[in-house]
C-alpha cells in the first residue's frame, strides 16, 4: 500500500510538469521560441535550438569588417526579434548549413523577417541551398526595395 501511495506522488508531482516544446523537425510547420541573444542582420541564438542562420537571404556583414549597411541590418533584427510578441522558427528543406548553425524562416509576430528585410534593403545576396517556399516574396521584395532606393540600393 506504502508503495502504491508513493507511486501516486511521483505521479503527481512530476507527471503533471508541463512539457516544454521541442522544434519540429518537419518542414512548413512553425515552432515558437525564445530569443537567446542577436547576432547580425541575419543570424541569431534562439531557445531550444541554439545558433541559427536565416534562410535565403545574406545581410551586409558587422564582423569582422563592418559593411555598408551591416549595422542597420543588425539594428532592425535585434529589434524586430527584442520587441516580438512571438516568434516561430520553420525549416525547409535542409536543416543545417556547413557550420552546425540552423537554417530557418524567420516569423516574427505572424510576419516574415528574411521579407521585411528585403524591403528595407539590407539584402543584397541570396544563399540558395535550394528552393524554398517563400522565394518568390524574397525575391519581389528585393526588386521592391531596388525600385524605391532604399538601403543597399540607394
Amino acid at each position: 500500500m506504502k508503495r502504491v501511495a508513493v507511486l501516486i506522488i511521483i505521479f503527481l508531482l512530476f507527471g503533471c510538469v508541463p512539457a516544454v516544446e521541442q522544434p519540429t523537425q518537419e518542414t512548413g510547420t512553425r515552432t515558437v521560441v525564445t530569443l537567446d541573444r542577436c547576432i547580425d542582420g541575419d543570424t541569431a541564438w534562439f531557445y531550444p535550438i541554439g545558433k541559427a542562420r536565416f534562410l535565403y537571404i545574406d545581410t551586409p556583414e558587422i564582423y569582422p569588417e563592418m559593411q555598408s549597411y551591416g549595422q542597420q541590418a543588425a539594428d532592425y533584427t535585434c529589434e524586430a526579434l527584442s520587441d516580438a510578441k512571438v516568434i516561430q522558427i520553420e525549416y525547409d528543406g535542409r536543416r543545417e548549413d556547413d557550420y552546425g548553425r540552423q537554417l530557418v524562416w524567420i516569423w516574427v509576430d505572424q510576419r516574415l523577417l528574411q521579407e521585411e528585410l528585403a524591403q528595407l534593403g539590407f539584402v543584397g545576396r541570396l544563399y540558395d541551398y535550394g528552393d524554398y517556399r517563400y522565394e518568390q516574396r524574397i525575391l519581389q521584395a528585393m526588386k521592391e526595395a531596388q525600385k524605391n532606393k532604399v538601403g543597399i540600393y540607394q
